[in-house]
Parts: structure tokens; sequence; C-alpha cells
């Protein structure tokens, strides 16, 4: 649907025949648009009438394809902590899906670039990892699991010192399109549109007291 499409839908399914209580433009895209927040987190979550999570379904992989997004960042920035790297997310980045990195260490001559996964720890936990020498990220075979703290707009990969993290790879949900007039239309799946609409009507039919719809 286009922008103006779900529009009309919105005006179609809210039937409402007091003319004091329909919504102008702008509350209509307002409610649309909160829909649209609520339909990717709860199809993330798993909170939903059918208890799926993103991926669990090819259903939820469906619902959410079209925001799904893989970037490679690079960053020679250095964290607060000891050998530590610092990389900003997307500007457009809302839900991780997957997480990967590169490490690089010298091998006799050699340098071995390999892509790992990342061990995920809390503040509260870092200092139980770094005092702990059988911890992931400490390099043993050639392998390693760097630690990584998350933050609001960034992340932080912490290596043992015996390789350098030159590559952070992130699979992430990002944030949808504003929809509004005349052309910002939705840019979720096409046939997410509807069930979209629906879930605007009862927000904002529950918001004016109907007693129809409860969400």
């Amino acid at each position: 649907m286009t922008a103006r499409e779900m529009q009309i839908s919105f005006e179609i399914e809210s039937n409402l025949q007091d003319p004091t209580k329909k919504p102008t433009s702008i509350e209509i895209f307002y409610w649309i648009n909160k829909a649209v927040e609520k339909f990717i987190k709860t199809r993330y979550s798993g909170i939903n009438f059918k208890r799926e999570a993103f991926e669990q379904t090819q259903k939820r992989i469906d619902d959410l394809r079209s925001l799904v997004k893989e970037v490679d960042i690079t960053s020679n920035v250095p964290g607060s902590k000891p050998n530590s790297i610092i990389f900003d997310l997307p500007v457009d980045y809302l839900f991780t899906v997957g997480e990967e990195c590169m490490i690089s260490f010298l091998k006799g001559v050699t340098t071995i670039n390999s892509r790992e996964g990342i061990t995920e720890i809390t503040n509260d936990r870092y200092r139980q990892e770094i005092d702990n020498h059988f911890s992931e990220f400490r390099l043993y075979s050639d392998w390693a699991r760097p630690l990584r703290l998350f933050y609001g707009t960034y992340v932080e990969l912490i290596s043992d010192g015996q390789y350098t993290i030159p590559h952070y790879y992130v699979t992430y949900i990002s944030k949808p399109t504003a929809i509004e007039l005349p052309s910002n239309n939705c840019n979720l799946p096409e046939q997410t549109h509807s069930e979209i609409v629906k879930l605007a009507v009862s927000m904002f039919l529950e918001n004016i007291k109907d007693p129809r719809y409860q969400t």
C-alpha cells in the first residue's frame, strides 16, 4: 500500500459515525507509525499472539525481512578499557540480529585474519571474564571470541592483547521509514500493511475509549 492507501484503509476500518471523533490526517499517520513501531517490536521479541520471535518461523522472517541489513564497521578508536576498540553503530540501527568480528594476529611472521563470533557480556561481568584464564576472549589455538559491551550508539570489543579487532560485522533490524504524505510509503513488506492498519485502528479506537477494541 502507498501512504494514501493506508490512510484510506484506516478511515474505512475505523468506521466512525460521529464526525467529532474522526481523526485528521496528522492523527491517522501518527497512529499508523505507532502501529509500525509496535508491530516491529512484537514481531522481533515474540511478545505477540503466536509467541513467535523473529527468525523462529518463515512468517516472522517475512514480516521484517525488508528491514534487515548487514554492515562491516571498521575502527581504530581505542575504548576506555585495556585492549578495546569502539565501533559506532549505524544511525538507523534498531535491534541486533547477529554479530561477528574479525580478529587479526601474528603466527610466526604470518598475519592471520579470522572471522569469529563475539562473547556478550555486561559491565558487571567484565571483571569476572578478565580474571577468567579460560574465557573465550583469550586467544587459544588460533581462536578467540572478543568480549562485547553494548552502549547507546556504539559497542566496545575487548581482546586479550594478543590480537587486534579491525572489523565488526553486525546484522540488524533498521528503523522503518516514517509513513506520511505525499510519498513516504511503508517500507515493510507489502503483506504486513493490512495488519499494520488494523493495529493502528485498534490503538486509535482504544485511545478514544471505543469498547470495540482492546490492544
